[in-house]
C-alpha cells in the first residue's frame, strides 16, 4: 500500500510551488509588541533567524558576544516603538538598522574605496 501511495504523495509535494513569507517592519512590530509569549517567541525566533542569515555577508551587524537573544529581541522592539517610521522597511532592515543603533561602536568599518587610478599622458 504504501509502495503504492508514494510516488503519489512525493509527485503532490514536487508539483506545490515554495513561497518564501518576509516580515514587513510592520508585522515585526506587532509581532514583538504583543504581550503573548507565543507572538514574542516568534519575534526572537524571526530576529535570531535574520541574524544568522546576515553571517554571510561582508559586513554583518555585530552584537556583543554577551547579548541574550531576549536581549536583542527588545532592542528590535524598542527601535520600532521609537521609529515608527522605520516600519516601512522589510524586517530585515529595520533588524540591522536597530542593531548598528545600539552598538555602533562594533560595527565593521566602511571598506574604503580604492583610489581612481591617475590617467596616463600619452607618448608620441
Amino acid at each position: 500500500m504504501i509502495a503504492r501511495t508514494l510516488p503519489f504523495a512525493l509527485l503532490l509535494l514536487a508539483a506545490t510551488p515554495a513561497h518564501a513569507e518576509w516580515m514587513s517592519g510592520e508585522q515585526l512590530h506587532e509581532t514583538c509588541a504583543a504581550p503573548t509569549p507565543v507572538d514574542r517567541a516568534m519575534c526572537v525566533t524571526y530576529v535570531m533567524g535574520v541574524l544568522d542569515g546576515f553571517r554571510d555577508l561582508d559586513r554583518p551587524p555585530v552584537t556583543p558576544p554577551e547579548a541574550s537573544a531576549g536581549e536583542v529581541r527588545s532592542i528590535v522592539a524598542r527601535y520600532l516603538a521609537d521609529h515608527p517610521e522605520k516600519r516601512a522597511l522589510q524586517g530585515r532592515e529595520v533588524i540591522r538598522a536597530a542593531i548598528v543603533a545600539e552598538w555602533p561602536k562594533l560595527q565593521p568599518a566602511k571598506p574604503k574605496p580604492k583610489p581612481k587610478p591617475k590617467p596616463r599622458k600619452k607618448r608620441r
